[in-house]
């Protein structure tokens, strides 16, 4: 199959690129003493590493949720 990349694709592309690198995704730590989670993975060619943090939220509406960012 031949590629096809169109300028919808590209569109689509920077888009998503965007989305990736903002709130709420990609988000600043907090150094308010909330502790930070270091997740691991790896094999014998490569590793990867995620630093997140558990945070709890009360909605308008009173509700708590709690997201890892």
């Amino acid at each position: 199959l031949k590629p096809c990349w169109t300028p919808r694709h590209m569109k689509a592309f920077l888009r998503l690129k965007q989305l990736l690198v903002s709130e709420p995704v990609l988000k600043a730590p907090r150094f308010d003493g909330t502790p930070f989670i270091l997740t691991t993975d790896g094999c014998k060619d490569r590793y990867g590493v995620v630093l997140s943090q558990k945070v709890t939220t009360t909605l308008p509406n009173g509700e708590m949720i709690t997201a890892i960012h």
